[in-house]
């Protein structure tokens, strides 16, 4: 397993990825909204390329990637955006437009917390094990490289949540969601931080965003997808 830079030629190969691990919370859509759906997550997180690591198999296959960025970061897929949109139901539009809305709505709550130094972890997908614990480790080492203090990240009660608080994560803000009260009443988001150090470790799975990995802190019966990471540096 290689680690390396994600760049913009890999999209359409780590779509697979990404719909294997959301595809479920769209089942009962066609095949081309699932990866519409799921190239849209790789492309709004990959907001600073110098923060984005895929892990690449033998087998040339991309079997995880883990993005990360500063608060002031945005990546621009506006006309990504809008060329897909004007391919979609009416359905669809509005299935996609509350995921999207979502996402703008926790991820700019999240970025309110933070300050200079400070990184926010946002998206982690491997569906291979040990994949998931050597992106891990290879992104600490550059936090490490940059003197960054702190990472935050987000979930939802969509989530095992509780794990966080239980493994050195400090809940610093929750929130009912306003785009989701409609669809979900009661969604709740949970912003984490957690102190950035050689010394700490990362212990015992790992559950991130709204990525169905972990329950109970157990792997959920689709383990392909699941996130593990053992005594990964923090």
């Amino acid at each position: 397993m290689k680690i390396e830079k994600f760049t913009n030629d890999d999209f359409a190969k780590a779509a697979p990825l990404a719909a294997g691990a959301w595809g479920d919370f769209y089942a009962d859509e066609r095949q081309w909204f699932i990866d519409a759906v799921a190239e849209y997550i790789l492309r709004y997180n990959y907001s600073n390329p110098s923060l984005a690591l895929k892990a690449v198999g033998d087998d040339g296959v991309i079997h995880g990637v883990l993005f990360a960025n500063f608060h002031d970061d945005k990546a621009d897929v506006s006309q990504w955006r809008e060329n897909i949109e004007s391919q979609m139901t009416d359905h669809e539009l509005e299935r996609f437009r509350l995921l999207a809305d979502y996402m703008l709505e926790v991820d700019g709550k999240t970025v309110q917390c933070m300050s200079d130094g400070e990184v926010k972890l946002s998206l982690f997908i491997s569906n291979q094990k040990g994949c998931g614990k050597l992106l891990l480790q290879e992104m600490m080492d550059e936090f490490l490289h940059r003197d960054l203090r702190h990472l935050y990240l987000w979930t939802d009660t969509s989530c095992t949540h509780e794990y966080y608080p239980q493994h050195g994560f400090t809940l610093v803000g929750q929130f009912l969601s306003e785009v989701y009260d409609s669809y979900a009443p009661g969604y709740t988001t949970y912003i984490y931080k957690k102190g950035i150090s050689s010394e700490s470790k990362w212990k015992n799975g790992w559950r991130y965003n709204n990525q169905p990995v972990l329950k109970n802190g157990d792997a959920l019966d689709k383990s392909e997808f699941t996130v593990r990471i053992d005594e990964a540096p923090d």
